[in-house]
């Protein structure tokens, strides 16, 4: 059986197409593998903890030297981790901001990322990330074209961030654009056709 993780990280809450697309691979993956598990975490219900100077000290901190007040102020990230080790899927829903991803999902990445935990190092001080084998889909929700717009920075960045420190590889990405276009409507189907 399989595991399912799925990241919100629109404000938009139900009325958001990052959410909607995700939601829908997610129905698509329920049809295609077995699943005895689905894990929601949505950052804008439950906004992730933005790094301090106290909490990037205690990221930086060997695993095996951490004390009771470590734990504590690790309590975020290490359940996130948890979640993230769990997962056989994980499903990544953001709209575009300004060319990249909101802030809690950023602010997730940032707690979810450490040295020892995610990735470790070779003998040659290459990071070797812990989480090959995951798959993770890539729902872009964005109000403009791609052909309209400036560069897209959001899908290079997630993918480079869950490369290098993760090692996650397989992921794939789905978008829906032009959602500030009247009469607007999302087709999912659409989007998903050749979904896999």
């Amino acid at each position: 059986m399989n595991t399912i993780l799925h990241i919100i990280s629109s404000a938009r809450g139900d009325q958001s197409y990052s959410k909607g697309l995700s939601t829908a691979i997610i129905n698509r993956l329920l049809e295609q593998i077995q699943t005895n598990t689905l894990i929601t975490r949505d950052l804008a219900q439950s906004p992730p903890p933005f790094a301090d100077e106290i909490s990037i000290h205690e990221f930086y901190k060997h695993p095996g030297l951490y004390d009771k007040q470590s734990h504590q102020l690790l309590s975020y990230a290490n359940t996130i981790v948890e979640e993230l080790k769990q997962a056989d899927y994980i499903v990544i829903g953001t709209p575009m901001f300004n060319l990249g991803i909101s802030a809690p999902l950023k602010a997730w990445l940032d707690q979810l990322i450490r040295a020892g935990v995610t990735y470790t190092f070779d003998e040659q001080g290459n990071r070797i990330g812990k989480f090959k084998d995951k798959k993770v889909y890539l729902a872009i929700a964005s109000g403009g074209k791609s052909t309209s717009h400036a560069p897209d920075y959001l899908e290079s960045y997630v993918k480079d961030v869950l490369k290098i420190y993760t090692g996650i590889t397989n992921i794939k990405t789905y978008r829906i654009e032009d959602t500030v276009a009247e009469g607007f409507t999302a087709d999912y189907d659409q989007i998903l056709k050749d979904f896999t």
